[in-house]
């Protein structure tokens, strides 16, 4: 098998991929906000978006079919079809909206949102399940035009779960249905090249490993170390795409 990049830069993927798999093994989310802007900075974003997408469907596979017999399927029948609805309004609006004020208001958001989290603790009120087509809606369309959905189905199952392992595990099979639609749009679009596949295959050991790990950390802390440790995700995600949004990208 002829690797796609050379010895150092494998070292740095495989590095890139343990740490944000992490991340996700304790948030159930976020791995793509670290793999894709720091892989992006050395190679070509039509590789790293299409063998990233492999590697965030066989983690959140992993993740999801663990721990799904946990999820509140009443909450995910609610946001699934209407997240569908949002890739494909996403997908439409790529091309209408104005970009980078689109990106700072949604990192704007994501900011606050993050700052008032962690200012609140565990503290969260329950919303209306009402809410739960919205936020389906905004994670889905979100995730087609700036590969950040699952933002919104964190805010709103942390406003609706009470239970951390059932929080995780909805979230997660969140996941699992938005990262699958992403890869089959890569696929359908003939981004799904002989090197990202090879690019998967030899990078997502080091992903798994990373979220055995997390997975196993996250089980030390309590909901309220969960919900801030989401929280500081949410930030550095807002921050980042204030920055993407102020160098124009």
């Amino acid at each position: 098998m002829t690797l796609p990049f050379d010895l150092p830069m494998f070292a740095m993927s495989a590095a890139v991929m343990f740490g944000a798999y992490v991340v996700f093994g304790i948030t159930a989310f976020g791995a793509a906000m670290f793999t894709v802007p720091i892989l992006s900075h050395f190679l070509p974003l039509d590789f790293v978006l299409p063998m990233c997408a492999l590697i965030d469907v066989s983690a959140a596979l992993a993740l999801g079919v663990r721990i799904s017999r946990d999820a509140d399927w009443s909450e995910l029948k609610w946001m699934v079809p209407l997240s569908l609805a949002g890739a494909v309004a996403g997908v439409t609006l790529l091309v209408a909206l104005p970009r980078q004020a689109t990106i700072a208001g949604i990192g704007t958001f994501l900011v606050a949102y993050a700052l008032y989290s962690l200012r609140q603790g565990a503290a969260t009120g329950i919303v209306s399940r009402a809410w739960a087509p919205v936020a389906g809606f905004v994670g889905g369309s979100f995730g087609t035009l700036f590969g950040v959905g699952a933002p919104p189905y964190a805010i709103y199952l942390a406003h609706r779960l009470r239970d951390k392992v059932a929080y995780r595990a909805t979230l997660s099979n969140m996941v699992v249905f938005s990262v699958g639609m992403r890869a089959l749009v890569f696929t359908a679009g003939g981004l799904m090249l002989a090197d990202r596949v090879t690019g998967f295959v030899v990078l997502v050991p080091f992903a798994l490993a990373g979220l055995w790990l997390g997975n196993r950390l996250q089980t030390r802390i309590s909901r309220g170390g969960l919900l801030r440790a989401v929280a500081v995700l949410l930030l550095l995600i807002g921050a980042s795409l204030l920055a993407r949004a102020l160098a124009g990208g």
